[in-house]
């Protein structure tokens, strides 16, 4: 499944990918994220560790991040039922930057025969509102 999202950031290019690229933040905007972590960082690429879900069934999961500074942020995250490949990419424009998310998702196993089609507009509509979340935030930074 292939789903790309964009948005207009209105912040300029350098403090909308510094907000992004702060990961231990995530939490402040991201539905999706209750702890971020660094754990390593090596060159351009980040080693962070999340923890997300509800309290009753949290999750804790790795990824690596590869970076191209003030370009995008490349991952690719394994969940038991699935294998996200994930670009967000930043751009200049004359309003602020837009930022663009292409998300590469694999589903597992038996779940491919299970999965409806309907999951593609949720991971959309997921997609968008974080988008959404992270430009009110790095909007409002100082």
């Amino acid at each position: 499944m292939h789903v790309e999202v964009s948005i207009l950031v209105k912040a300029p290019l350098d403090k909308t990918y510094a907000a992004y690229t702060d990961f231990e933040s995530w939490p402040k905007w991201s539905a999706q994220a209750n702890s971020v972590k660094v754990v390593s960082r090596e060159g351009n690429t980040v080693r962070i560790v999340s923890e997300s879900g509800p309290p009753t069934r949290v999750r804790i999961s790795t990824t690596n991040l590869v970076l191209t500074p003030q370009e995008k942020v490349e991952s690719t995250s394994v969940k038991r039922l699935t294998e996200t490949r994930r670009t967000v990419t930043f751009k200049s424009t004359s309003e602020g930057t837009e930022v663009t998310a292409v998300l590469d998702v694999e589903v597992n196993g038996i779940w491919r025969v299970i999965f409806k089609p309907s999951g593609r507009e949720e991971a959309e509509m997921t997609a968008r509102k974080g988008l959404k979340s992270f430009a009110d935030y790095a909007e409002n930074l100082p």
